[in-house]
């Protein structure tokens, strides 16, 4: 299981904070409010989600937040027990848990193997083989920037990504692979190819601002959208860290094993410091011009901050500017602003479609995820 680690040993001053953090009883409501929005979007069959796009990822999801304390249902529930019955019904031959026309098998794999933790509900042999499926399409390959990866399961090797990788991850530690396992730190040398850090990241276009960027190989499709054009003469073009892949970083090097004051936690985390927001996903660059092109993966940004805080568990921190901040109620702030109440319901849109959050119960499920997180630092 994930371990919990102090961040008062890292370079940043964690200070009183001027900022109170929110009520519990505030939070409290609006954590019912979205479980009662997610719970209301359940389909007779299980699911949390209609249509054909991403119904066994977005149910996953929406189960594990559910389910996930504080206030969480029991597994024991009937609307747990039917989201269950629903996922289990999509493993597959080779241990994955998935929808083959959809090619997300690593995503929804590493969902399943979380919501099973979280329920205990997990058959030993299924997470066995779930398990060994992740491992399966981890890259192997010596020559690619990208071994150690493992990506979505259906593109091929070196195409893979931090966001999978990170998933999978917390599924493995989730579900008691430890750390130490060969296979788990090939995947650590690749979150060190994934930062901007030369120190650990011998690729040319690492510069050392710290931060986590999407993929390690520019070349790849994977990595282009997060680019900066090339100098004159200067190549390859730069790839850019953003803040959910930054958080990402710092989440996973934290499931690793990796101690708060350890040089590459301070790196990422002093990019943090420098690109504080919760207003937009910083770090996003504007490749069609367009002045709203940071608010995308905000949703997703807010769940992997308030995971990352919460393995570190910390509260106010100094930033790199010296202003104080509480990263809980900030995110609160955040999320609170942009809730759509209807009675005893709530629910998140992005009006950006990117990553799919303009579909209401993925942003929702993200937001409950991280409200909960944020309740539990209280």
């Amino acid at each position: 299981m994930l371990r919990t680690v102090s961040l008062c040993i890292l370079s940043v001053v964690l200070v009183a904070g001027d900022s109170a953090p929110p009520a519990a009883a505030e939070v409290d409501a609006l954590i019912d409010k979205a479980q009662n929005y997610l719970l209301a979007q359940q389909q007779a069959n299980g699911a949390f989600a209609t249509g054909d796009r991403f119904v066994l990822g977005i149910t996953a999801l929406a189960a594990e937040a559910v389910a996930s304390q504080p206030r969480g249902i029991p597994a024991s529930d009937a609307r747990i027990a039917r989201a269950l019955a629903f996922i289990n019904g999509y493993r597959q031959p080779d241990g994955g848990i998935y929808n083959p026309a959809e090619g997300l098998g690593n995503y929804t794999t590493s969902l399943a193997l979380l919501l099973w933790t979280t329920t205990g509900t997990g058959d030993p042999a299924a997470v066995k083989a779930a398990q060994e499926y992740l491992f399966s399409i981890q890259n192997r390959d010596p020559a690619s920037p990208a071994r150690g990866g493992i990506g979505y399961g259906s593109r091929g090797a070196g195409a893979e990504d931090l966001s999978n990788t990170s998933w999978a991850i917390h599924a493995l530690r989730a579900s008691g692979v430890p750390a130490s396992d060969p296979r788990m730190q090939e995947a650590l040398r690749f979150l060190e190819r994934c930062q901007d850090l030369s120190r650990v990241n011998p690729l040319p276009w690492a510069r050392d601002s710290g931060g986590g960027v999407y993929a390690p190989d520019e070349s790849k499709a994977a990595g282009s959208w997060n680019r900066e054009p090339p100098a004159p003469g200067e190549e390859p073009p730069r790839l850019v860290p953003y803040g959910s892949m930054t958080y990402a970083l710092i989440a996973s090097y934290i499931a690793l094993d990796l101690k708060p004051d350890d040089p590459r936690v301070r790196a990422a985390f002093g990019w943090v410091t420098a690109n504080w927001t919760f207003d937009r996903n910083p770090g996003m660059i504007n490749t069609e011009k367009r002045p709203d092109a940071d608010q995308q993966g905000l949703y997703y940004y807010y769940r992997v901050a308030a995971r990352t805080f919460d393995l570190l568990k910390t509260g106010p921190l100094e930033l790199r500017d010296g202003r104080t901040v509480d990263w809980r109620s900030d995110l609160f702030r955040a999320i609170a602003t942009r809730a759509k109440i209807e009675g005893d319901r709530a629910y998140w849109i992005n009006p950006q479609p990117r990553w799919g959050e303009n579909m209401p119960t993925l942003t929702t499920a993200y937001v409950l995820r991280s409200l909960k997180w944020l309740r539990a630092a209280l």
